[in-house]
């Protein structure tokens, strides 16, 4: 029988009591088993160092490990980087990082290491996000956050099946990396891996590895669940989150310029924001046209555009996203709530564009 590829897993963990047994559940119950997991308590005040510990005698210290951070200021990369120096010796073929409230598919490492196999020069392949199932508990506008992100979540799948060749970048919340990869940069940078002066360490890291002429990519066959912010404002909420994501983004293409593997990214962000303009313009037209009664000849065949949008984004939805139900369709079908939720992410990116600049020493 062939020998299985050496797979061990980092997972840094603050304050997540509440889901983290199903995650470690989730990381023994592999077609592919890890060589050990290893999860990295950060800085926790509540009851998760104590549930991994017992979890321990249930699998043994030596395939779920555990280890606290020392002295780290620099929060999910500083605890990737102590759990990524503590594991050197393990002589790795492949690292899979996680978020600790992610739960992953169970043919995740078996469908990561095939594609690595099929693929020699890349170096990490990251999973289709899911959101966690809806909780009857939720309220309505949570529910309605929920379904909106479902639904993201979902197109967000189908852009990266339809743009297979190379991944813009490599999430923390699931992916695998090519040990050799990763050891390039860590040499690079004399002893780190994850950036710790990045908002966004998970997308330097990608286009480090691109420099370093490796391959980014994706896959469907890997499936991840997630958790997603269900309120809009305060810290953790939506607008925190994307504003972090988006404003770290910029940071990263203002550090680098006009790269290779940055031109794209610095394209599309010129195009959202004719996007946003034309948004407003559509609206403003077709309010005019309401508020004037007008006879407009061409009104039917410019209806055309939003229907035409609206059967490939149903289409799409339908193929692409799970746990489904008739608000979700409601909502991709008359795109109003989709849009106006597409609009909000352009402005608080526009947002993040301005506070990248106005504020560049914040900290995540």
């Amino acid at each position: 029988m062939a020998r299985k590829s050496r797979v061990i897993a980092l997972v840094p963990a603050h304050n997540e009591q509440d889901i983290i047994e199903d995650t470690i559940t989730s990381l023994m119950n592999q077609t592919h088993p890890f060589y050990f997991v290893l999860v990295i308590a950060d800085n926790c005040t509540d009851d998760t160092a104590k549930i991994v510990k017992r979890l321990q005698r249930v699998y043994g210290a030596k395939k779920l490990r555990f280890m606290e951070t020392v002295d780290n200021k620099y929060k999910k990369a500083g605890a990737l980087n102590q759990g990524y120096i503590a594991t050197r010796s393990s002589h790795a073929q492949f690292i899979f990082g996680m978020d600790a409230d992610t739960i992953i598919d169970s043919h995740m490492v078996e469908e990561a290491v095939k594609q690595f196999q099929r693929e020699p020069n890349t170096a990490g392949i990251c999973s289709a996000y899911r959101t966690l199932p809806i909780k009857t508990a939720m309220t309505r506008w949570q529910k309605l956050l929920w379904r909106l992100q479902n639904i993201e979540f979902g197109l967000a799948n189908a852009w990266r099946i339809e743009n297979i060749e190379s991944a813009r970048v490599l999430p923390g919340v699931s992916v695998m990396f090519r040990a050799k990869a990763l050891r390039e940069v860590y040499n690079l940078h004399e002893g780190i891996v994850w950036a710790t002066d990045s908002l966004v360490e998970d997308y330097r890291l990608t286009l480090e590895l691109k420099d370093l002429g490796w391959d980014a990519k994706s896959s469907l066959s890997m499936i991840s669940w997630s958790d997603v912010p269900l309120k809009l404002f305060g810290k953790g909420g939506l607008i925190d989150q994307r504003q972090r994501w988006y404003s770290g983004t910029v940071d990263e293409l203002r550090r680098r310029g006009v790269k290779r593997h940055s031109r794209y990214e610095l394209f599309t962000i010129t195009l959202l924001a004719i996007d946003f303009l034309m948004r407003i313009l559509l609206v403003a037209a077709y309010v005019a046209i309401i508020a004037m009664g007008n006879q407009v000849e061409w009104v039917s065949w410019f209806l055309l555009i939003p229907l035409a949008a609206s059967l490939t984004q149903f289409y799409r939805w339908i193929k692409y996203t799970d746990q489904r139900d008739r608000w979700q369709g409601f909502m991709t079908l008359t795109l109003v709530a989709n849009e106006l939720y597409a609009m909000l992410r352009e402005l608080i990116y526009l947002y993040a564009i301005w506070i990248s600049y106005r504020r560049p020493d914040r900290a995540w």
